[in-house]
């Protein structure tokens, strides 16, 4: 790997080898899975982003009995086990369908899309009307699907359909990897058309998973377990390994080494401790792992001199669907969701059952489950690596932090008048400490009274969160000058800032002091050195003193 070979848009084993981008070698999962633990049907849960793609393409282009793929993995891991290689590479007709884009407006744009999908995939294989061990009819119902006239039970059932004709072409079973195989549920999550999609769904895979005349092994990957517990009949013998599974668990995703290597390659050594702040802090099964969706964007841009400034961004939540259905207005929906969520923005951890095989539709069904789905989606991870239907979660880094934030401000946002928000950004920006003070004070007074406790940490989380609501960058305990500074506020054209600095004191009497500590430290730790070296010409900068609903704020 070079630093100009970062492609993060693309998630093909096969495209990301033949082009030369980079690629942290996954392949020894092959051995592992073929040798060790070779089951049909089998499904791979992930949160989205964290390379199932990658791993179902690899195992596609290994095993495609069309294909000769030496080439394409010589020089990495699986190519130490010959004796692998020689009895599985390139020896199974395989059908690889992804159901990623098969959503729409109403079953019958769904139904459509996913027939498109299928006759997409038959189009690949028409040696087989040549064939003449193949019935006629058989034919017939494969050129209904390629022409897309097909009936609904022939669509569901197509999958069975090519695995035994191309089991009678090549006289070995089918492989069938099915990628993102929920997604038409997540997306048709909360419409009238759920039922029927997910009906569909199980039917086709059904179908899979329970034809073992024609089928080697069923691979599925997806986010949730809902193939589990949602009435699929083929699936008594599912073999599932999710986040909280042991084997596998550095399969998908990036482990600390690993991340090291691709920064040292990318001559980012000196960034591993922000990658391992915004980025690290999952836990599946024993194994700590990086978003990888994020680390390969952080390098991407940092490499690629797109950015002037190379600090970490948010990436993975703008890529995820789950945010909607999960977490934005999840505070509203749970009695004691604002007392966690203040807890895990804290730093702390929170104990909840996790119910591991869940399915979609009953995400919103109890308050356990919201929180099963926020950790198996990638907001939430384990604090332990230990297994158990009751686990603690925490928040598992510095990007989820701040989606955590915005979450809690949204919820605040409905009990603060806008004129306060625009009165504190007004006077924060001319200098103004006294009317920053009285528009705080209003906001304080309208949100605190949600909070269990009156802690520094939340004044900050309010802060922040009044910012970030507002559009601005917002950077908390960011190091800078000799010190980390509490918040640093930044403008979208990156000329403006603000750097405050936060003190909570136990008496109202010494609001004062608290201002002084906090703009003394400001001073001896110059936490405006990065933004200075950044290039920012008006910075202000506050020290900040509260006390219950009451505050002190003096400009710089």
């Amino acid at each position: 790997m070079n630093k100009f070979s970062v492609n993060p848009g693309n998630d093909s084993f096969g495209t990301q080898i033949e082009k030369g981008y980079l690629y942290v070698d996954k392949t020894e999962m092959i051995h592992e899975f073929l040798v060790e633990s070779f089951r049909t049907p089998v499904l791979f849960t992930r949160p989205r982003r964290f390379g199932k793609t990658m791993v179902m393409t690899m195992f596609r282009d290994f095993l495609d009995i069309r294909r000769d793929s030496k080439a394409l993995f010589q020089g990495l891991n699986i190519m130490k086990h010959p004796d692998t290689v020689g009895k599985y590479m390139n020896q199974y007709p395989v059908i690889f369908i992804s159901l990623k884009d098969v959503n729409g407006n109403g079953f019958e744009k769904v139904f459509d899309i996913l027939k498109n999908q299928i006759a997409s995939i038959f189009r690949q294989y028409e040696e087989l009307l040549k064939d003449e061990s193949i019935s006629k009819f058989d034919k017939l119902d494969y050129e209904s699907i390629c022409s897309q006239t097909a009936d609904y039970a022939t669509v569901v059932s197509s999958l069975k359909l090519l695995a035994a004709m191309l089991h009678k072409h090549y006289g070995e079973k089918a492989f069938v990897i099915v990628d993102e195989y929920d997604v038409p549920m997540a997306k048709a999550l909360g419409k009238p058309c759920y039922n029927d999609v997910a009906d569909m769904v199980q039917s086709m895979l059904s179908n899979v998973g329970k034809t073992t005349e024609h089928i080697e092994a069923l691979m599925m990957s997806g986010c949730l377990h809902t193939v589990k517990n949602s009435g699929y009949t083929g699936f008594n013998n599912l073999a599932s390994y999710s986040i909280l599974s042991y084997q596998y668990s550095d399969c998908f995703g990036f482990t600390e080494e690993e991340v090291y290597r691709i920064l040292a390659e990318a001559g980012m050594v000196d960034k591993a401790g922000l990658a391992r702040e915004w980025y690290d802090g999952y836990v599946f099964g024993e194994t700590h792992i990086y978003n990888p969706w994020d680390v390969i964007k952080y390098v991407d841009e940092t490499t690629s001199g797109s950015r002037r400034r190379k600090m970490p961004g948010k990436h993975w939540i703008h890529t995820s669907e789950s945010r909607e259905d999960l977490v934005h207005g999840f505070i509203g929906k749970m009695p004691d969701a604002l007392g966690s969520f203040e807890r895990l923005l804290n730093g702390e951890t929170i104990v909840k059952k996790v119910n591991e095989a869940l399915p979609y539709h009953m995400l919103h069904a109890s308050g356990s489950n919201l929180w099963t789905g926020l950790l198996e989606t990638g907001y939430l991870t384990k604090a332990t690596e230990e297994d158990d239907d009751v686990l603690p979660l925490r928040i598992p880094n510095k990007e989820i932090t701040e989606v955590f934030r915005e979450e809690v401000w949204c919820f605040f946002s409905t009990h603060v008048e806008n004129v306060f928000l625009e009165e504190l950004m007004n006077a924060l920006w001319k200098g103004n400490g006294d009317g920053a003070k009285g528009a705080l004070d209003q906001i304080l007074e309208a949100t605190l009274s949600y909070l269990h406790a009156y802690k520094e940490y939340v004044y900050q989380h309010i802060l922040a969160g009044v910012f970030i609501g507002q559009s601005y960058r917002v950077r908390t305990e960011y190091e800078s000058g000799y010190g980390r500074s509490d918040i640093i506020v930044e403008d979208a054209a990156r000329k403006r800032a603000l750097v405050l600095e936060l003190k909570q004191v136990e008496d109202e009497k010494d609001l004062g002091k608290g201002i002084a500590e906090a703009c003394d430290q400001t001073k001896a730790k110059k936490y405006e050195s990065s933004l200075i070296y950044d290039g920012y010409t008006d910075i202000k900068k506050y020290g900040l003193s509260f006390w219950d609903k009451r505050c002190l704020i003096k400009a710089m």
